[in-house]
């Protein structure tokens, strides 16, 4: 426990040290940053390191003096990474492109770059005592990072960071839970315990109710005014990733009521099983080599709900039950749990070595460092794993009796503590974007991250 809290703290004063990265970076441009045309361009076109949502681009050009052009962008149809947007006839001038775009992992990203138009340097009278300024042709530094919506930490914005963590801890809970209770005979204790039924459908409606209140926060995360619009919702929702939200914060909705309504156990874990695995789909996964970082990330969250589900229905099964029954469920949590953490771990192994270049960015960027905390939290609860496989259970089966229960209970509430913390890392880690750790275009990582893409309308 005092191992996890120092590592965190230790990985938080250094991420403030840490340069920012992109969820998408921009590869390239027509018209090119900082040219000089001889005509004006037909069209703006933009390319990126990752797929984009077109139906959420935002493109405007911005002349030397002028109101802005908003442009009408959308998704190139031939290519997932480019947007395509058509351009009225301009003159001569120096103007400014600002983009705003969606990656497909739901995170907004922006940046502007200049380009002139024929010959400027008449554009504007010149004092005759006063040097000729030439034509501001610089590409203007682009934004590290958009703008949130609310407080922010390492550049992702916390509210729906927290929301989102929380929201697939109670998801995992509800899902661990049904199963336990699905694949255990009940007693007519277990039946009718009203504190089992009571924490089950706690955690069942905090389900949908976190993520759903992390679907609107990332509606005006995403907007361009960092507002709820109703129109823009309503667009963000047609796009792939706004669907899979709505089935995950659905999906949460049919457990809570095959569960609470229906009393139909099996059914519910379904439904919860089903948002689980949909919940793969979303974040840096949808983006970075889809095609192996989301079943990854199912599984994972799979075998997280396991080990989380096991540690709560250790502390909230019948407290009467004979000494007998816990020792056995104890020892069935345990297995469970073991074969849990293997597929915890491989698979967050696999996951950190999709999202980053190289080994290296552990330790040079924000995304790396969480990566490490939330691992010295999984190795925290491997040994309170090991220290309940090797210690309390020995003497719990040897000798059963109350006092082994409490102090093997007691051990699984600070197990849970460790896992709420690495949830909510995992969270945060979700808005946090992996490195770019080559410069000038795409990374060396960018064909296997566009792998097997197919494009969107």
């Amino acid at each position: 426990m005092r191992l996890a809290l120092l590592t965190l703290l230790s990985a938080s004063a250094a991420l403030a040290i840490l340069p920012s990265a992109k969820h998408a970076t921009l590869v390239s441009s027509e018209p090119a940053a900082n040219s000089r045309l001889a005509t004006g361009p037909t069209q703006v076109r933009l390319v990126y390191s990752e797929p984009i949502e077109g139906k959420l681009a935002k493109v405007s050009i911005v002349p030397v003096s002028g109101t802005p052009i908003v442009l009408r962008a959308g998704g190139d149809p031939r290519d997932v990474h480019a947007v395509i947007a058509p351009v009225d006839p301009l003159g001569a001038g120096s103007y400014k492109v600002d983009w705003r775009v969606v990656s497909a992992d739901g995170h907004p990203v922006d940046g502007s770059f200049s380009f002139t138009i024929g010959d400027t340097t008449a554009v504007a009278p010149v004092a005759p005592t006063a040097p000729v300024t030439p034509p501001e042709t610089v590409q203007p530094e682009p934004r590290e990072e958009p703008e949130v919506w609310g407080p922010a930490a390492f550049g992702a914005p916390l509210i729906p960071a927290v929301l989102r963590g929380t929201g697939l801890g109670a998801l995992a809970a509800t899902a661990g839970l049904l199963l336990f209770m699905a694949g255990t005979k009940p007693n007519a204790a277990q039946r009718g315990d009203a504190r089992l039924r009571s924490v089950t459908t706690a955690f069942a409606i905090a389900a949908p109710v976190l993520l759903g209140a992390h679907l609107v926060t990332w509606l005006i995360n995403t907007s361009p005014d960092l507002k709820f619009d109703p129109a823009w919702a309503a667009s963000a929702l047609t796009t792939t990733v706004g669907k899979i939200e709505l089935w995950r914060v659905g999906l949460t909705i049919l457990a809570l009521w095959a569960w609470w309504l229906a009393r139909r156990t099996r059914l519910a874990l379904l439904f919860a099983a089903g948002a689980v695995v949909v919940s793969g789909a979303v974040g840096h996964s949808a983006a970075i080599a889809p095609a192996w970082a989301v079943p990854t990330k199912a599984v994972h969250l799979l075998a997280t709900a396991v080990w989380l589900g096991g540690l709560l229905w250790l502390l909230i099964r019948p407290a009467g039950d004979d000494v007998l029954l816990f020792a056995a469920d104890a020892d069935r949590v345990s297995s469970r749990a073991l074969w849990a953490v293997v597929a915890v771990a491989f698979t967050g192994v696999v996951q950190t070595r999709l999202f980053l270049d190289s080994w290296s960015g552990l330790v040079t960027s924000a995304y790396g460092l969480l990566v490490l905390a939330k691992t010295a939290g999984l190795l925290v609860l491997v040994a309170f794993g090991a220290y309940n496989r090797q210690r309390v259970m020995p003497r719990l089966t040897a000798a059963p009796d109350a006092t082994e229960v409490s102090v093997l209970r007691a051990s699984v509430t600070r197990e849970i503590v460790v896992v709420a913390i690495v949830i909510l890392l995992g969270g945060l880690l979700a808005y946090v974007p992996p490195p770019n750790e080559t410069e000038g275009g795409m990374s060396s990582g960018a064909s296997l991250r566009s792998f097997s893409q197919e494009p969107t309308s």
